[in-house]
């Protein structure tokens, strides 16, 4: 078995996997809990598509149509004006008025959804009451699904319109996939710091609810407020909730231990996008929007495509929104532009968590309340996305 590309610098998006056409290319996970592609050479016909596809190693070449589908570049704070929409999103419910559009037009919209084991897959959704289940933000590592790439190619050749939600790694990833433009696809990136390890998270769940069955998770829910957001999870024996600033699995990815080591030198951490939209948190550049923040949830939205600017106008009267320059929305939420620095505890977090999850959880996660909290919130808000 051979991997398609050197894996400190693969980011798991799938294309190559999904594009072969002798399925020579398999998924598989590592111990760190992320996915990676190796190629049986036995079925494998040296085509060459997988390393066509890969947006890493093509990234240089198609960096001037990133930059030619860049036209617009338009900066917003913006908030949904369904106040129940937007309780249920992470922040400002930017997705839910454009994908509904899509619905209404008789397209399909495609997200991150939790399984039934809480891990995150695609989910490809055509009714607007199954929405909910793409919203919110989830911090794992999107499971790489060629049969929704597939799916998503046949319905573009068919005239449908698809929306694609994800990070920017997963939308460059189904973009190389499908070769081609398509003026009914449309596409929204995600501003991330790294994306999370499912070992992790599957071990962090088995150490902290042990033979518990879990009914849901919101790693973002905003009960006391957006800028003070409780990670929750319910049982069908207990609610556990504490502040998102004190929560061991999510102290781990704010201190980039459980992070994908390809998200330490990410390409796609930039202004200029191949997605029509880029939305996150407005860490930062709310300052300058009082007029809307109720402490409810605001994003920062970036517009790239004239095609995003005629999706974002036909919805735009759902939206209470002000103008922001692009330059404040990177400076208030620097995951645009920067990546993280690999800490020399991640690979020390790792080997203990391999030996004693709950040690390596406790004694290394651990936040010493009374003296980190405000130093460790101001940084928990910088880092965080939608």
């Amino acid at each position: 078995m051979n991997a398609v590309i050197e894996k400190n610098s693969c980011c798991g998006c799938g294309a190559c996997y999904s594009v072969c056409p002798k399925d020579a290319i398999r998924m598989q996970l590592d111990g760190e809990g992320f996915e990676y592609p190796f190629v049986n050479q036995d079925t494998c016909i040296e085509c060459g598509l997988c390393k066509k596809v890969c947006p890493i190693l093509q990234y240089e070449k198609k960096n001037e149509k990133r930059i030619s589908n860049c036209t617009v570049q338009e900066g917003l704070v913006a908030r949904n004006r369904n106040y129940e929409q937007r309780l249920s999103s992470s922040s400002g419910s930017i997705f839910p008025p454009i994908a509904e559009n899509i619905l209404a037009q008789g397209g399909i919209v495609v997200g991150a959804a939790f399984d039934g084991e809480f891990n995150v897959c695609h989910r490809i959704v055509e009714r607007a009451e199954d929405l909910p289940l793409l919203q919110g933000s989830k911090y794992l590592q999107l499971k790489a699904d060629k049969e929704t790439f597939r799916y998503i190619k046949r319905e573009l050749m068919g005239g449908r319109k698809v929306l694609y939600s994800g990070m920017a790694c997963q939308v460059e990833g189904i973009k190389s996939f499908l070769q081609r433009d398509f003026e009914n696809f449309y596409t929204i990136d995600l501003i991330c710091m790294g994306i999370p390890s499912y070992v992790v998270w599957q071990k962090y769940l088995k150490v902290f609810f042990p033979e518990e069955k879990i009914k849901s998770v919101n790693f973002k829910e905003k009960s006391v407020g957006w800028d003070s957001f409780v990670f929750r999870v319910e049982t069908e024996k207990r609610v556990f909730q504490e502040r998102g600033m004190h929560n061991l699995y999510l102290q781990s990815m704010f201190r980039s231990w459980n992070m994908r080591p390809s998200c330490f030198q990410c390409p796609f951490k930039k202004i200029q996008r191949i997605s029509d939209f880029t939305i996150s948190d407005a860490w930062g550049v709310y300052k300058q929007t009082p007029q809307i923040n109720d402490n409810k949830g605001l994003s920062s939205v970036i517009i790239h495509s004239s095609k995003g600017l005629e999706l974002w106008n036909s919805v735009r009267d759902r939206f209470d929104q002000v103008p922001v320059s692009i330059d404040d929305i990177a400076k208030g939420n620097s995951n645009l532009v920067s990546n993280k620095h690999q800490s020399g505890n991640r690979k020390r977090f790792f080997r203990m968590l391999e030996k004693n999850p709950r040690k390596a959880f406790g004694k290394l996660c651990s936040v010493n309340k009374k003296s980190l909290v405000g130093r460790i919130w101001g940084r928990i808000k910088r880092l965080l996305c939608l």
